[in-house]
């Protein structure tokens, strides 16, 4: 079985607070992996850096010597991909990038990849996230990528989400939150977090009962039937509206 924690359990769990052995297998979502390794600056809109694509890029000791320069690295946005979520006039654009990118460098333990997309970085915040990575890496996390379904998912229960809820100050770090969640019931994984307003929002919906385990809550989407009353109006809930999404991978060299 596997259980998916969310970012700030897992943050949690590398600063020594705390168990992350469990029976089940640890899992995150591609979210929780870009923002516990720190991908989105803090002062702008802008990400910190962009992972190469391993669909691209797996093979490190091809790649040109002038494609290594942290010049040609810092302008990485074409290089990985990118998905963008219109809200129409309601909010701002969504934009994250380098979901399957992280998944994949997660996953298939590309360090030296993700050393190569941090290296325009300061020396000593390359070190910081090298060794974050290498703390999920040697945990063997896996790490869900976002795909289609989740986003139709997510985007309704973001619907309704704000119908009973204020969003945070940045209505991004909202849509993250959601979208993990939307990845913890598509993988029918549990899910495991400290957001007690995310986890009562899930439980009253689904009608799921949280479970304490020790400071933190528990929703289990293993198996429960009542995730299925809801599967219609998922798919298409957020059509009307006029909310759209779209992938990007303009992974070329």
């Amino acid at each position: 079985m596997n259980t998916l924690v969310d970012t700030q359990v897992l943050s949690y769990y590398f600063k020594g607070f705390g168990d992350d052995i469990r029976d089940d297998k640890l899992t995150i979502s591609s979210i929780t992996a870009n923002e516990f390794l720190l991908a989105q600056s803090t002062e702008t809109n802008e990400p910190d850096y962009y992972v190469l694509d391993p669909a691209r890029y797996v093979k490190i000791y091809a790649i040109p010597e002038h494609y290594k320069n942290p010049k040609w690295i810092k302008m990485g946005k074409r290089r990985t991909d990118q998905i963008i979520i219109d809200f129409g006039n309601q909010f701002l654009p969504y934009r994250e990038f380098g979901s399957k990118a992280i998944s994949g460098v997660i996953n298939k333990k590309l360090l030296s990849l993700y050393a190569l997309s941090i290296s325009h970085l300061q020396k000593q915040k390359q070190k910081y996230l090298m060794k974050r990575l290498e703390y999920i890496t040697n945990k063997s996390y896996y790490c869900y990528p976002l795909n289609k379904l989740i986003i139709d998912r997510g985007l309704y229960l973001f619907s309704r989400f704000i119908n009973e809820y204020n969003c945070k100050g940045n209505i991004h770090n909202t849509v993250n939150d959601i979208l993990i969640l939307a990845t913890a019931i598509t993988h029918k994984t549990k899910f495991l977090t400290y957001d007690k307003l995310l986890n009562r929002f899930a439980s009253e919906y689904y009608n799921i009962p949280i479970y304490n385990e020790e400071d933190k809550l528990l929703i289990d989407f293993s198996s429960h039937k009542s995730l299925e009353k809801s599967k219609n109006e998922e798919s298409k809930g957020y059509i009307n509206r006029g909310w759209s999404y779209s992938f990007y991978n303009k992974t070329v060299m």
